[in-house]
Parts: structure tokens; C-alpha cells; sequence
């Protein structure tokens, strides 16, 4: 007659290789790289949902690059990946028109564009002169 092994035996196998299963260092997954300067891990994207509208608004941000926009009234089906998807189409048909008409636009470059523009409003700034007579009087 065959001998019978141990159930403890099958027991301690599952549990090592669970243990082992557990151990492995898993590699961060990373869907949300952004589309502005390319870094896998700083974009955030937060969908909130007001209770009493049942209205989704989410805000994309980049910690890296400045990248920020805000997208309000979004459908009941947009979630983190949806939001993306969408920014993603964003930016590239913005990239694709030449980048003139781009809605989206880093925080940076929008205060780059504020300051130009105080710049160039400062050289055209053209001083007269008054006459004395004119201020005596």
C-alpha cells in the first residue's frame, strides 16, 4: 500500500510560496506621466464630485513643470484614467494646431506671457514734455 503524505506538507508549500508571492518588490506603475515634460511620477490629478450637483471637476496639476488646468462638468463616468485621456487629447491636438490656440498652458509659461507683456508695455510707455508756461498757468 502507498503512503499518504501529510497535509501539513501541502499546507507549508502554499505558505511559502505566499510568503515568497509577498516579498517581491513590485515596480510602481505609473499611467499618468505628463504630457508636458514627460516625468512618470509628477502628475497628480484629483476628480471631485459635489454632493449636491452630483457635478465632477478635476484638477491636473504637474509638481515638476508647473502644468495645471481644471476641467469642470464632467461626465458620472469620469474617473483618474478618463481625466487623463483627456487631458492627453488636450495637449496634443493644442501641440498639433501649433500651440497658438492651446488652451492649456503651464503656470510658468502663463507668467512668462504676464511678463512680457508688462515689459513691452513699459518700453512703450512715451513721456511729453510740458512747457512751464503751461504748468504756471
Amino acid at each position: 500500500m502507498a503512503r499518504r503524505r501529510s497535509k501539513w506538507r501541502k499546507t507549508w508549500q502554499i505558505m511559502k510560496k505566499m510568503m515568497q508571492e509577498a516579498r517581491k518588490v513590485r515596480a510602481r506603475e505609473s499611467l499618468r506621466q505628463c504630457p508636458v515634460c514627460g516625468n512618470p511620477h509628477s502628475l497628480s490629478i484629483e476628480v471631485k464630485e459635489d454632493k449636491w450637483t452630483s457635478r465632477k471637476t478635476a484638477y491636473v496639476r504637474c509638481s515638476l513643470c508647473g502644468f495645471e488646468t481644471v476641467l469642470e462638468n464632467l461626465p458620472p463616468i469620469a474617473d483618474a484614467f478618463w481625466v487623463y485621456s483627456k487631458v492627453l487629447d488636450m495637449v496634443q491636438s493644442a501641440s498639433a494646431t501649433g500651440g497658438a490656440e492651446a488652451p492649456l498652458t503651464s503656470e510658468s509659461e502663463s507668467k512668462a506671457q504676464v511678463e512680457e507683456a508688462k515689459e513691452e508695455e513699459a518700453v512703450h510707455i512715451e513721456v511729453e514734455e510740458v512747457p512751464e508756461e503751461e504748468i504756471t498757468s
